[in-house]
C-alpha cells in the first residue's frame, strides 16, 4: 500500500511540473533592470510582437499574463486549468503556451504562462519560472541587473 501511495504522490508531482521550455537565444547576459530593490522589473518582448513591463518574480511557478496582455497576444485559452493560491483563496485560471519570451536577446520557445489579473497596468505581467528556468539566472541588485546565462 505504501509502494503505491509513494508511486501516487510521485506521479501527482511529475504532473504538476511545468515543462521547461525550448532556449533559443544567448543574447546579453546582463539585462537592466528597473525597481527599488525590493521588487524588480524588466522588460519582455513576447511572440515578437507584444513588449512590456514585467514583475520578476522566482517564487511564481509560471509566467502570468493579465487578461489584457492575453488578448493582445491573441492566446486563447487551452483545455488545461492550473489552481492559484491567493490570498482571497484558490482559483482556477486558464493555462496558455507562449510561443516565444525574450529578455535582453535571451528567448525562451513555448512558455508555459496562466492568465490572471494578479498585477494591473502599467504591468504586462509577472516573470516566472517557466520562462526564468530555462537559464541560469542571478540578480544583482548592486548592479542593478538580471544575469542570464
Amino acid at each position: 500500500m505504501t509502494r503505491a501511495l509513494a508511486l501516487g504522490v510521485l506521479l501527482a508531482l511529475l504532473a504538476a511540473t511545468p515543462a521547461r521550455s525550448g532556449w533559443t537565444g544567448g543574447g546579453t547576459s546582463e539585462v537592466k533592470l528597473d525597481g527599488d530593490g525590493k521588487a524588480w522589473l524588466v522588460h519582455a518582448t513576447l511572440d515578437g510582437k507584444v513588449s512590456g513591463v514585467f514583475l520578476i518574480d522566482t517564487g511564481a511557478t509560471y509566467c502570468i499574463l493579465t487578461p489584457s496582455t492575453a488578448r493582445r497576444l491573441n492566446l486563447p485559452p487551452g483545455p488545461m486549468q492550473a489552481e492559484m493560491h491567493t490570498a482571497n483563496g484558490p482559483v482556477h485560471v486558464p493555462v496558455v503556451q507562449v510561443p516565444t519570451i525574450d529578455v535582453g536577446g535571451n528567448r525562451a520557445r513555448d512558455v508555459t504562462a496562466v492568465v490572471h489579473n494578479a498585477v494591473e497596468a502599467p504591468l504586462a505581467g509577472i516573470l516566472g519560472l517557466s520562462y526564468l528556468d530555462n537559464f541560469q539566472y542571478s540578480i544583482d541588485p548592486k548592479k542593478r541587473v538580471l544575469r542570464l546565462h
